[in-house]
């Protein structure tokens, strides 16, 4: 029974009472008195209190509303209207619930969610990479090393080949790299690895966080100079110098911890946790692989070889990747077309 009835100047509300003691509800009656008295009827010992004493939760859609009275006792009732009525009539002010208010109206309900799908994508866009950026400018390089640490062994046993190239060829490539990461002083150690990318990397180069860059011997024997080789190196210093290794992991960092907020449940996350990275990642990408580029025109520049040498090489490499132009939102590259002036085809 949860519906009120009135008699004389009173109101009579059904419900449950706690009494603080036990855990056991009982069955009761509240009463709001025309003498300004709110009387529990029903239970083995009266209860009652003056109004003024006993607070009233507000109203949150039709959930339980609850009446508690000095010393403990707790009321429980759904019939949210007969409270309403009752404090109407005894000349109580309803406390305005914030949340009640939008609840009942779906319109504002709607406008809200929307708002927070807008915030979320804004910060998870804008927000997460700026903070995850400042935060790799201020740890140190160690954190790099720690990263990477173990990876080129790990690569070495899933992925490469020792290299095969002419002992002395492995030697003149990695005096040449010495010699562009001498002048650097960023705390990280460089060293070029050359390895046989026979088994499906193929023609390739990357950087692992330490500073250490691997360098396939395929792509050495696709590129037409040794300038084009050092343009493509240089692109992996700039990966090392700009910390992508880092700021990557710290943005996925952030994401588990927007989904953890937003959705509150480990067990509930692991949708977008497995999304949103991806998205995110693969923007993120995009942006790195730009810096990375910026950063081999600019040295390439500052040490008097043309930028016609990354174009070529990344061009050479690309082969005018078919379906480049699709689905660039989604790409972890920015297409070939955006990064270097490839000569047309036909």
């Amino acid at each position: 029974m949860t519906s009120s009835t009135w008699t004389s100047g009173c109101s009579l509300i059904a419900g449950r009472y706690f009494d603080g003691k036990s855990s056991a509800p009982l069955e009761a009656t509240l009463e709001f008195g025309a003498d300004g008295i709110l009387r529990l009827h029903g239970l083995q010992q009266p209860v009652e209190a003056p109004l003024a004493s006993v607070e009233i939760s507000d109203r949150v859609g039709n959930i339980v509303r609850r009446i508690s009275f000095p010393g403990g006792g707790v009321f429980e009732t759904h019939d949210n209207d007969g409270v309403d009525r009752a404090r109407d009539a005894a000349g109580m002010k309803r406390g305005l619930s914030v949340v009640n208010w939008l609840e009942s109206r779906w319109q504002v309900a709607v406008a809200s969610l929307g708002a927070v799908v807008l915030i979320t994508f804004a910060f998870l866009t804008w927000g997460v990479p700026a903070i995850a950026n400042w935060a790799a400018q201020v740890l140190p390089a160690s954190m790099d090393s720690a990263i990477g640490n173990g990876s080129l062994e790990v690569l070495d046993r899933v992925a490469f080949e020792p290299s095969q190239l002419p002992a002395e060829r492995q030697r003149q490539l990695e005096a040449r790299f010495r010699a562009m990461t001498r002048p650097l002083n960023d705390g990280h150690n460089y060293e070029l690895v050359l390895r046989d990318g026979a088994h499906g990397i193929g023609a390739n180069a990357f950087a692992l966080p330490s500073g250490i860059v691997v360098m396939t011997d395929q792509l050495v024997k696709e590129s037409k100079s040794d300038d084009e080789l050092v343009a493509v190196l240089a692109h992996e210093i700039g990966h090392v110098r700009g910390r992508h290794a880092l700021r990557q992991l710290l943005s996925a960092a952030g994401v588990s911890a927007i989904a953890m907020a937003l959705l509150g449940d480990v067990s509930s996350i692991s949708g977008i946790l497995t999304a949103a990275p991806t998205l995110l990642n693969a923007k993120n990408s995009r942006d790195f692989e730009t810096e990375a580029d910026n950063f081999s025109r600019q040295w390439l520049r500052e040490n008097g070889i043309a930028e016609s040498n990354f174009d070529a090489i990344l061009c050479r490499i690309a082969g005018s990747a078919k379906g480049d132009d699709k689905y660039d939102y989604f790409a972890s590259h920015p297409p070939t077309r955006t990064r270097a002036k490839c000569p047309a085809t036909s």
